[in-house]
């Protein structure tokens, strides 16, 4: 009895829905009994989903579930006392609300329900939930006619297509829909308007036509849920939208699907129809099955029975495990695997066309509905060796997409809403009629731009590489596809969009439609017999798996195959065709081993030499040597070549040529036991001793062409396969002529180009160059008389040939010298000498007993030019040719194969002959050479080059040896050549597959300016690869025969980013020797592993990878993004490829030539941010700025810290929980706080912290990385104004460096033993720290905005906003932008009313009798040359608002115990005309009446028992000579306050004071106000200007400024706090006042009073510097000359204060005082200067004298102009009345008669903080 776990099989699953609620109350039941646990997790194990309804569905797996168990358990926890109610409710409610069926998604899943009646306005309603994107929810049609309801789910938006008989139409809902939660949708219609609407979100359409019914009821379908029934496959017909049966299942939950099922009848909650009630097409199904589903247990497991599925999922590729009695068993989700546990890969299904045959289908002809989409995309496989025929063709109407070959690349055309398009992929040198498997892919994709216009993109991509993209825009929404041809047509050229006229032959394999959520794979469904395909033709699903037909191309002088031996005996055969254009070359070779009577080794071979066909053949009893063609056969054209033997006879034939010959000896057999070499001999490091015999095998010469068609003995050879498995880059399974290849000469530096197969070969001998094109320097030597190079061969040993073949370059002053001298055997005379005699070239030959001399050159040759000497000897055959001269010829004697023309070589030695031990010339006939020689090749073998690439290591080859004493000469390099820009890192381009299976050489030259970046890379099979890259300035060479990655790295001493050239060259000289080159310095490795071939496969890609790619790249490749600059001069063995011009991928950032990079300039990056230097570019970095944006200009991300405290956290993952020694943090800040932490980093393991903090308005950034604390901090500038300041901080060891802005760097070096490393670096706190008594609260919160942090370049306020997992955010924190230029900004700031009980609300005053209400304070006339001085001071009241923006020049500090600091009097002395910082606190008891008047509310006092606080700051330019401030209207932008003023008429013996009606006017003024205290700064000229603020505080000091008219009380009362110094004075601290005799001004002459300059303030020890107006910093000198000043003019003034009390007691101390009315015209209250003079007191508070009396007083000093007249009278006019802070006014408050300035005296309280800073 099979029990399913996820899943459950079989064709019907009707389980009853009395059984399903019986199983819910026996569940109650036991889990209410002892052994509820066990029986509740048996139920949940079995995992067996019931049916919601009275039966589900007769699908074949449907899997229906029902959730009343969750419901009733979740409703039966919360009522353990109450069962059986719980359980009626429980059932009673279920189907409302908990009632689902579940749907699997299988392949045979679906639920089927009644007909629905739509009549004209029916509606259908349902509720769904998925997490898969993609499934048909809903179908229903009229029987296979036309009309249809197709309900899906595409790429989560839910899509309603439907006909009513007018046409199909579409519409579209929701997005990302398969979120897992549920939705609800509704289907309505009215008459020709039909709406779709999900979760209240609704669109409609309209149906064309006159007929809106849907169908005939009668004849209607069922509605079919989640799928449609498989019998549909075979009956098509009944379908009015075939393609639904192919649309993927839905997978999910469905509930409450609600319509009506009858004519006439109500919409009604619809039930699954049970098996018996279900039809296939006409009949009843066949419910065989259904007994299986008796079997399905209904009820719980027996404890003892566990879920398979659970213990151990076998399957595989996404396979569903399945539990069963028997074990789990696997449904095969995935269609390309099969097997029990779903482990075996399916064979793709292919099928081969011969051009007759074809696959097609044809909606139209049945009047369906076409495919419609979205996007659609096409995806096949194909083989052929035709260069021409149709692969794809889809279309409805006149829209179309045409996908064939065309002369061997890939062709498409498409047409679209009248708009065409058409594209040909053919890369350079690439054809896709190779008979190899290439893979196509279209897609195209529609996006609505406009309600009229959309957009459709074109891709298509061959082999994953090639890439072509164009787009089209038009009338048009959907990609239509009624008729789809697969291999050809009737009549292809009548297709629309044709450009070829022939089918496809050859084979196509997994060719797959799919359109949107539909995919159809056409060769299976032809393959299963689909009633949906038709087939013409007789077509085999398959395809051949070897053609022994197929060619392959040898494309270098060292490729070749390796096939097994030949199994020969007394008669054999060989036959092939072949095809090349070069003379020379091995085409098979084929050794045995030499028998013990056999005179000779076993030898067969065939070479092209000199233009014609050899046989070679030994039986072992001698060889024989034969010419089988009788013309050249290096035409270009295929030649048949067959010979066959039978025992010593043999003939054979060339082109039905036939030639007879015998060989010699009395040998018969043919015993091959070695491998077959085809096309070559393989790298010039192979140790096979060929046979001399075989003169292409000793020259190094493989065969380059066209072979084919290879049968050994009657039996067919697939080389091609053996091509694929091999040297496949350089063995190319296909044969293609490519014709004039010398087309431009592409040889450099007068190379001479011949003309190759498929290839230009460039003769470089006669130039000082070589390499493929001649554009390598070559390397040179020279000989000093005692020094030579000796290279010995075969390891030593030598060899024998009878060939030589040398070329050798020379200059010299010297007439004679040896050049060249082979050596033997002590007993063999054989040698070849060449020397220059008298100016002219000599060549000796010595075979035994037979010499020739040749002597060529008839100029002089010591002319110390240079001259190339060419030699070749063939048997007995010499040629000696100088430069280009003719050459010279002669024999030995007659010719004689064999040992009488071999000569035996072990040594060869240019430049003289030396002993190889002793280092002593040896005796010869020649003197030793003086002179240069270069370009030296030896039978193909350049040995200078070898041996400079071998740099030391001269004994590392296995063929050679070398001993060098001359040195090289180190030439100017040349030109670049073939040069080419990489302008992007983010450019490549694709270029063939490298070739480098069994040797590699690879040469450039570069340079650039970036440190790090891709050069190359080629991967292979398995974990072959090979990679340049530059890496830290340095090249880094890794490679990967299969033992695992080896990587090279260069030792220079100097990093190649030096914007210098650079010449890299790594060669393969050895089996298991690598070597890197680069410049001049040398590497060399020596593998010790087994392997010996790097299979690479794809293409080579040259400055990087696509930028997926690099994820994917091996792990010893650092690289993670490409090259950015020049590259030049590449050589890839035999080939010099253009990056341009021979790109197979080519890339619009890649261009022909050197580009020189662009440089950093001084003013490149804003914000201090540092100019990195690019190739094609340069780049900003912006981590120590708090800035973003490619020139560091832009605004960082953004977090505002609330006053409610809030904190973002990010944690360290465990393995990046790095220990630094360096740290670099930076960021951004605006507040107003004056403690807080920004910032604090702690450490995992240790006490290890850092923390950014605010102390006292002033930042300090504290570490400790073991030892102790370390501060460090910038004590000269405040940071809480509510401005925005950058703050960075470095750590380098226990060193550390703070700036902030622009400020000087502060720098801390701790003295004795410190440790260095932060370890282990866990969490970041940002805005406070945690406390340590739990993380739930945060201690010195900050409050403000954080921007742009970055720690380590880690940006943690960006990983916020992308909600990475590692960060937290806690409490009163958000996101804010425009932080900089936000309107705020604009405007004052102003923090919100306290909440606290006695606390008033904050007020913002203008500066009396400033006169200016222009946004240029330059338009501003100073007030004492023009202004009245009677502007009524008024407070004007702003809302509050959140404190969120930033604002210019507000201090604000706090002690210790978190209430307000009272500033100190170095850094609060008013009047001191410095353009510092002038902080003022304000008190009061008083409240202010508030008037609303447009939008701003203004305060105003009404009766003399109304205060209102007032504060007045005057403020006048100052100078000095060493600094000139700036104002700050040219850095910030204005702020703006509102202001009241009232006029006031004067008399002069009586004061009657008139108001005008308050009016509020608009003033831009520099001062802002923060929450705690006010700072305004002085711009020039000289204005008043006023700021209040709310304090913690609710005891306030009043100084009033009372006046009134004959003693009226009806008079405004000012009062007037100025507040200077640690604290404010309470009533019992106030000083009694001196007593100054009032002034009486003449009649009608109302009073002057002159402005007084502050004075400059002096600095304490506290090291304050204010900031002025361009961000400078006063120098000490400065402020200790301001410091004297400032004493002296204390002193001074206090002599000259006592001199005039004197005075003024001795001449009016017997007066009494004026009454108050005189009073206060005397003084005048709306005096611009009664801000110095003080005022009456009320209710109990006592008038006292301000410390600005003492600061203006101090203004004396500076030299200013006081008045208009000179000596005591001016004196007494400034103090008096304009100067003097001493408040003469009498009241009578309470009662109680109060005398201004009489205040008792007691002593002042100061805390040692203040103590330590107060000195004046």
């Amino acid at each position: 009895m099979a029990t399913r776990s996820h899943k459950l099989h079989g064709n019907t699953r009707a389980i009853n829905l009395t059984n399903a609620m019986q199983q819910q109350m026996q569940m109650h039941k036991n889990n209410n009994g002892n052994n509820n646990n066990n029986d509740k997790n048996n139920y949940k194990k079995s995992k067996i989903k019931h049916s919601s309804s009275r039966a589900t569905t007769a699908t074949a797996t449907t899997t229906t579930t029902t959730t009343r168990q969750k419901c009733f358990e979740s409703l039966s926890s919360y009522h353990v006392h109450a069962v059986a109610l719980i359980l009626a409710l429980t059932l009673a409610l279920a189907p409302s609300c908990c009632d689902a069926f579940q749907l699997d998604g299988s392949q045979n899943s679906f639920a089927q329900f009644r007909k629905w009646y739509t009549g004209l306005n029916g509606s259908l309603e349902l509720e769904f939930k998925t997490e898969q994107p993609n499934g048909l929810v809903l179908y229903t049609d009229d029987g296979g006619t036309y009309d249809f309801f197709e309900l899906k789910l595409v790429e989560g938006a839910l899509r309603l297509r439907y006909n009513l008989g007018g046409g199909a139409q579409i519409i579209t809902v929701g997005r990302e829909l398969h979120d897992g939660h549920w939705h609800k949708v509704q289907v309505l219609r009215n008459d020709e308007q039909t709406s779709l609407a999900v979760d209240g979100v609704t669109q409609s359409r309209s149906t064309k036509g006159k007929e809106f019914q849907f169908g005939k009821f009668a004849t209607n379908s069922d509605i079919y849920v989640g799928g449609m029934p498989n019998w549909y496959s075979t009956k098509l017909a009944l379908l009015a939208l075939p393609s639904v049966i192919f649309e993927p299942r839905f997978r999910g939950a469905i509930r409450n699907l609600v319509y009506a099922d009858q004519p006439g009848g109500l919409n009604r909650r619809q039930e699954m129809k049970q098996p018996r009630d279900i039809k296939c097409g006409d009949g009843p199904c066949d419910h065989g099955e259904n007994k299986l589903n008796e079997k399905v247990s209904r009820g719980p497991r027996g404890s003892n029975t566990t879920d398979a599925c659970e213990r151990h999922d076998p399957c595989q590729h996404g396979g569903i495990c399945i539990s069963t009695d028997s074990g789990p068993i696997c449904e095969c989700r995935n269609l390309e695997y099969d097997g029990q546990y779903c482990e075996k890969e399916k064979a793709p299904s292919e099928a081969t066309f011969r051009g007759t045959q074809f696959l097609s289908y044809d909606l139209g002809q049945t009047g369906a509905e076409p495919i419609v989409s979205a996007q659609d995309a096409i995806t096949l496989y194909f083989r052929t060796r035709q260069p021409n025929g149709l692969l794809f063709y889809t279309g409805h109407g006149t829209d179309y997409l045409n996908l064939a070959l065309r002369d061997g690349g890939v062709s498409l055309t498409m047409g679209l809403a009248n708009g065409k398009q058409e594209m040909h992929i053919k890369p350079s040198k690439v054809r896709f009629d190779d008979h190899q498997w290439h893979k196509v892919t279209v897609h195209r994709r529609i996006q609505e731009i406009s309600s009229i216009t959309s957009f459709c993109r074109l891709v298509t991509v061959v082999d994953d590489v090639y890439t072509d993209h164009s787009h089209i825009a038009g009338k048009f929404t959907m990609l239509s596809s009624s008729r789809v041809y697969v291999g050809g047509a009737v009549n292809p050229r009548a297709l629309l969009g044709a450009r070829v006229h022939n089918n496809f032959v050859g084979c196509l394999r997994k060719v797959e439609f799919s359109a949107d959520t539909l995919l159809l794979n056409l060769i299976d469904l032809a393959k299963s017999g689909s009633k949906l395909i038709q087939v013409a033709g007789n077509v085999e699903y398959q395809c051949p798996i070897g053609d022994p037909q197929d060619p392959v191309t040898f494309t270098t002088r060292e490729s070749h195959l390796v096939l097994p031996p030949w199994e020969t005996g007394k008669q054999s055969s060989i036959s092939f065709k072949f095809r090349t254009k070069e003379p020379n070359g091995l085409i098979i070779m084929a050794t045995g081993s030499k028998q013990p009577r056999a005179k000779n080794a076993v030898l067969f071979a065939i070479e092209l030499l000199n233009g014609h066909i050899y046989i070679h053949l030994d039986l072992g009893s001698g060889a024989a040597k034969v010419r089988a063609s009788r013309r050249r056969v290096d035409d270009g054209d295929w030649h048949d070549l067959i010979l066959r033997r039978n025992g010593r006879d043999a003939k054979v034939s060339v082109d039905g040529v036939w030639n007879d010959f015998r060989t010699p000896g009395d040998g018969t057999i043919l015993e091959l036991d070695g491998h077959m070499y085809v096309g070559g001999t393989g790298p010039a490091y192979n140790s096979v001793a060929w046979p001399s015999a075989i003169w292409t095998a000793t020259l190094r010469q493989g065969f380059v062409g066209c072979l084919r068609d290879l049968v050994l003995s009657g039996k067919a050879i697939d080389i091609a396969a053996f091509a694929r498995l091999q040297d496949s880059a350089s063995v190319k399974p296909s044969c293609h002529v490519q014709a004039n290849v010398c087309t431009g000469n592409p040889c450099l530096n007068g190379g001479t180009c011949i003309e190759g197969w498929n290839r230009p070969i460039c003769d470089c001998s006669a130039t000082l160059y070589g390499g493929p094109t001649c554009g390598r320097e070559s390397a040179t030597l020279a000989f000093n008389g005692s020094q030579h190079m000796t290279a010995w061969l075969g390891n030593g040993q030598g060899t024998k040939t009878q060939t030589e073949e040398l070329i050798l370059r020379f200059k010299t002053s010297r007439p004679s010298g040896l050049l060249l001298l082979t050596s033997a055997e002590s007993n063999s005379p054989d040698r070849l000498e060449i020397a220059l005699v008298a100016g002219r070239i000599r060549a000796s030959v010595r075979l035994s007993d037979r010499e020739k001399n040749l002597l060529a050159g008839q100029s002089v040759l010591n002319d110390n030019n240079w001259h190339t000497i060419r030699f070749s000897r063939r048997a007995s055959n010499l040629r000696l040719q100088v430069d280009g001269a003719p050459p010279v010829r002669g024999m030995l004697s007659e010719t004689i194969l064999g040992r009488h023309s071999t000569m035996d070589i072990r040594s060869i030695h240019l430049g003289g002959l030396f002993h190889a031990e002793e280092e002593i010339q040896m005796t010869s006939t020649m003197p030793n050479f003086v002179g240069q020689m270069q370009g030296f090749t030896f039978n193909g073998e350049r040995y200078i080059d070898i041996v400079k690439n071998l740099g030391p290591e001269l004994s590392a080859l296995p063929s050679a040896t070398f001993k060098l004493t001359a040195r090289f000469v180190n030439s100017p390099p040349g030109n670049p050549y073939h040069a080419a820009t990489f302008r992007s890192k983010h450019s490549y381009v694709g270029l063939p597959m490298l070739k480098a299976y069994s040797s590699i050489s690879v040469d450039f030259r570069f340079k650039t300016v970036e440190p790090n970046g891709l050069l190359l890379f080629n991967g292979g099979r398995r974990n072959d690869f090979v990679s340049i890259e530059l890496v830290n300035g340095h090249i880094h060479y890794t490679f990967d025969l299969g033992d695992g990655p080896i990587t090279m790295r260069d030792k220079s001493r100097i990093h190649m980013n030096d914007n210098r050239w650079h010449q890299v060259s790594i060669s393969r000289p050895g089996p298991k020797t690598h070597t890197l080159t680069v410049d001049d310095s040398f590497e060399i490795v020596t593998l010790t592993g087994n392997s010996m071939h790097l299979e690479l496969a794809g293409i080579l890609y040259i400055g990087g990878v696509f930028k997926d790619m690099y994820a994917k790249l091996p792990a010893s490749i650092s690289s993670r993004s490409g090259f950015e600059g020049c590259l030049a001069s590449l050589d890839l063995g035999d080939t010099s490829p253009s990056l341009t011009s021979d790109a197979v991928v080519p890339s619009s950032l890649v261009v022909t030539g050197c580009e020189g990079p662009t440089k950093c300039s001084q003013n490149a990056c804003a914000n201090r941010g540092v100019c990195v230097q690019q190739w094609n570019a340069y780049a900003c970095e912006c981590d120590m700025t708090s800035y973003t944006g490619p020139t560091c200009y832009d605004e960082s991300i953004a977090y505002e810290f609330g006053n409610n405290k809030g904190i973002i956290q990010y944690t360290f993952p465990e393995n990046t929980q790095a220990d630094t020694e360096e740290d670099n943090l930076a960021l951004g800040f605006i507040t107003t706080k004056s403690d807080a932490v920004l910032l604090r980093i702690e450490s995992a393991t240790t006490q290890d912290y850092m923390e950014l903090e605010i102390v006292e308005g002033n930042i300090f950034m504290v570490y400790n990385i073991g030892t102790r604390d370390l501060p460090l901090g910038e004590i000269g500038t405040k940071v809480n104004d509510n401005t925005y300041h950058v703050v960075r901080f470095t750590r380098v060891g226990g060193n550390g460096t703070l700036q902030l802005d622009d400020y000087n760097v502060q720098t801390l070096s701790p003295q004795g033993h410190q440790s260095t490393v932060f370890n282990t670096m866990a969490n970041i706190q940002v805005g406070g720290k945690f406390s340590r008594t739990g993380r739930n609260r945060i201690d010195r919160p900050f409050a403000g905005v954080i921007a742009g942090l970055s720690v380590n370049k880690l940006r943690i306020l960006d990983l916020a906003v992308e909600r990475d997992p590692h960060i937290t955010i806690r409490g009163d924190v958000q996101l804010v932008t425009g932080v900089l230029d936000r309107n705020d900004l604009q405007r004052m700031q102003q923090t919100p009313a306290s909440g606290y009980p006695g606390a008033i609300d904050d007020l913002i005053f203008s500066g009396a009798g400033s006169g200016c209400r222009g946004d240029d304070e330059d338009e501003c006339t100073p007030p004492f040359e023009s202004g009245s001085g009677d502007d009524l001071i008024t407070p004007v009241y702003v809302p509050p608002t959140k404190q969120t923006t930033t604002s210019q020049n507000v201090s604000t500090d706090k002690n210790n115990n978190g209430t307000e600091r009272a500033c100190d009097d170095e850094d609060c002395v008013h009047g001191s005309g410095d353009y510092g910082e002038t902080t003022e606190q304000f008190t009061s008891t008083s409240t202010a009446k508030i008037i609303e008047t447009n939008n701003e509310i203004i305060s105003t006092t009404d009766g003399s028992s109304r205060r209102t606080e007032v504060a007045v700051t005057t403020e006048q330019q100052h100078t000095t000579s060493t600094a000139v401030a700036k104002t700050e209207l040219q850095t910030n932008t204005p702020r703006e306050i509102a202001t009241t003023t009232s006029g006031t008429i004067y008399s002069p013996r009586q004061t009657t004071t008139q108001f005008s009606p308050p009016t509020t006017t608009t003033q831009r003024i520099t001062t802002t106000t923060t929450t705690t205290t006010t700072t305004t700064q002085a711009t020039p000229p000289p204005e008043i200007r006023s700021t209040v603020t709310e304090h913690d505080t609710t005891t306030y000091d009043i100084v009033h400024v009372f006046s009134g008219g004959n003693g009226d009380k009806h008079g405004e009362d000012e009062n007037l706090n100025i507040y200077n110094g640690e604290h404010t004075l309470t009533p019992d601290e106030r000083p009694l006042p001196p007593a100054i005799p009032p002034y009486e001004p003449e009649s009608g002459v109302p009073p002057y009073y002159p402005a007084i300059p502050p004075p400059q303030p002096p600095y304490g020890n506290n090291n304050y510097r204010p900031k002025g107006k361009g961000g400078r910093i006063n120098s000490i000198e400065e402020e200790r000359t301001a410091m004297i000043i400032g004493i002296v003019a204390g002193i001074l003034i206090a002599v000259v204060l006592v001199f005039i009390l004197v005075f003024w007691l001795k001449s009016y101390g017997d007066r009494g005082y004026k009454p108050e009315s005189e009073k206060a015209t005397a003084y005048g209250s709306h005096n611009p200067n009664a801000a110095l003079l003080g005022s009456t007191g009320s209710k109990g508070s006592y008038p006292r004298q301000s410390h600005h009396q003492q600061s203006s007083q101090q203004s004396l000093t500076n030299g200013h102009n006081m008045g208009s007249s000179g000596g005591n009278g001016s004196m007494m006019g400034n103090m008096g009345y304009g100067g003097m802070g001493t408040s003469m006014a009498v009241g009578n408050v309470d009662g109680r008669p109060q005398m201004a300035g009489l205040v008792q005296p007691k002593p002042k309280k100061r805390d040692s903080k203040d103590v330590k800073e107060w000195y004046v």
